[in-house]
């Protein structure tokens, strides 16, 4: 997760769906805001999930971006293939808890919606317009900071959706990775209170949403992960050298059989249980 937030046009909500703590992750954020039972196991989790997330974050944001200056087709369809090999795990997911037909107005319209969201965003959102970042805290670019962070969590709880990308939309990714590699303190401090308010806003939201239009939800989730194909497809592709198509297969197949294995393993371990 910590690695996708990263990377402009792909989420790390994706990555907590295929490798199965999505459902977990807005439980447990829920379980501590409203103090229910299981709160202290559940902070347990969130704790050491957003170690996991922060700790990458911190090592990889330099090297991340290198690659992707060097390799970014290569780095495009690696995750290309993840999100294409995760859609199965949405699919069992539209068909849970139900008896009734799961193709519905309500729920092809919330598909639909989703994935005019994601086009239109990446139609909106220039990559080739760079921002200078901010380096120095002050008092009148901490709230743009402050929203940075905002972004950044409550975007990593919607999977199809890059908080990179939203924030690339607002002129401040560069702050963001410049404040991660060059562990800018003053800055990762307003960047983390807006982390914790976007995942309780964020989380807040999501899970009303999966309580009462569980289906619905889902399938949003489904139309945000097919129109993040759009924002995560390589440009420039017809300037390679036959070789590198070679590469780029190679490496969709590595996501795609990373992301549709997870989904192969759990459906084995449902039936063994069975």
């Amino acid at each position: 997760m910590g690695v996708a937030a990263i990377i402009p046009g792909v989420s790390s909500g994706t990555v907590a769906v295929i490798v199965k703590v999505y459902d977990r992750l807005i439980l447990s954020v829920d379980t501590v805001i409203r103090r229910k039972v299981g709160m202290l196991a559940a902070l347990l989790f969130l704790i050491v999930l957003y170690a996991g997330n922060f700790i990458m974050q911190f090592t990889m944001a330099g090297l991340i971006e290198r690659w992707l200056e060097q390799y970014p087709a290569t780095m495009r369809f690696f995750f290309m293939g993840l999100v294409i090999g995760s859609m199965p795990i949405i699919v069992a997911k539209t068909r849970e808890n139900t008896t009734s037909p799961t193709f519905r107005v309500s729920t092809i319209s919330a598909f639909t919606l989703a994935v005019l969201f994601i086009i239109v965003l990446n139609v909106v959102v220039r990559r080739d317009v760079v921002h200078a970042p901010i380096t120095t805290l002050t008092f009148l670019n901490s709230p743009i900071i402050f929203l940075t962070g905002v972004i950044a969590s409550a975007t990593a709880l919607v999977p199809g959706v890059s908080g990179s990308m939203m924030q690339l939309a607002i002129g401040v990714y560069p702050t963001y990775v410049a404040a991660l590699s060059d562990v800018n303190v003053p800055i990762l401090i307003v960047l983390f209170l807006g982390l914790v308010l976007g995942l309780i806003l964020a989380a807040r939201l999501l899970g009303l949403l999966l309580r009462r239009y569980y289906h619905v939800t889902y399938f949003a989730i489904g139309g945000l992960l097919v129109g993040s194909i759009v924002q995560i497809w390589p440009e420039a592709l017809g300037t390679y050298a036959i070789t590198d198509y070679g590469l780029f297969i190679l490496v969709f197949a590595l996501g795609f059989t990373l992301a549709f294995g997870s989904h192969l393993f759990e459906q084995h371990k449902k039936r063994h249980r069975a």
